[in-house]
């Protein structure tokens, strides 16, 4: 059985209008064409933007296409997260025991801590502060910070605790209150041809006793940024 001429030609029409679709296609996006990544020039400039608050969406979407470093890239839209232990009372510890003798007095610890996450939403570090603090049980009068210590943890490679911008703490001369302040220097670094290219100054400043509360024991982050 024949077909007839004008189904042959119709075939015909609709087959070389596919194969000029499937052309077209082919044009436009090539079998494994790979989408180029940014250049050096253009990764230091959105991290010069981003260092210096002038950034925007087309930055971290630039970065994020150079993994490696977009992992190093603390995320300017993350405020931080703030946790705060609960305070617990601790033995005094033989300082205090030694310059206080028979007085009565007791001791608290607690631990407060802020994260930053990257660009990717991942944690690219942690800032602690632990504070102990000591009082009179007679009079309530703070008599010491005991301890105040400040470090760096859960640190990604490339990010490097430089010391302290702030580095305060003690008992006031209102002699019920005290305070224990620690800010950090957080310098950032990346491989290849960027290197070092800023640094943030994330901050815990802690009160204690009356200026936190009711009782010497009392405490509050009174301010807090992850950098």
């Amino acid at each position: 059985m024949r077909t007839p001429t004008s189904v042959l030609h119709q075939t015909s029409r609709v087959a070389a209008a596919f194969a000029l679709c499937a052309g077209l296609l082919a044009t436009a996006s090539p079998a494994g064409a790979a989408t180029a990544k940014p250049s050096d020039a253009e990764v230091r400039a959105s991290l010069s933007r981003v260092s210096d608050g002038t950034w925007s969406e087309t930055d971290i979407a630039l970065l994020k296409q150079v993994p490696e470093v977009g992992r190093l890239v603390p995320d300017p839209r993350d405020p931080g997260t703030l946790t705060a232990m609960p305070a617990h009372q601790i033995t005094p510890s033989a300082t205090v025991r030694s310059d206080f003798g028979t007085q009565a007095i007791n001791c608290w610890s607690q631990l407060s801590y802020v994260e930053k996450k990257d660009i990717f939403g991942s944690r690219i570090y942690r800032f602690n502060v632990e504070t102990d603090w000591c009082y009179d049980t007679v009079s309530y009068n703070l008599v010491r910070v005991d301890r105040a210590v400040g470090y760096i943890s859960h640190a990604t490679w490339g990010i490097y605790h430089r010391g302290w911008q702030v580095d305060s703490f003690g008992v006031r001369s209102i002699p019920k209150s005290g305070w224990h302040d620690k800010r950090a220097n957080v310098e950032y670094c990346v491989g290849g041809n960027v290197g070092c290219y800023t640094t943030t100054y994330p901050y815990i400043d802690i009160e204690l006793g009356s200026t936190a509360g009711s009782y010497p024991w009392s405490w509050k982050v009174a301010a807090s940024s992850a950098g």
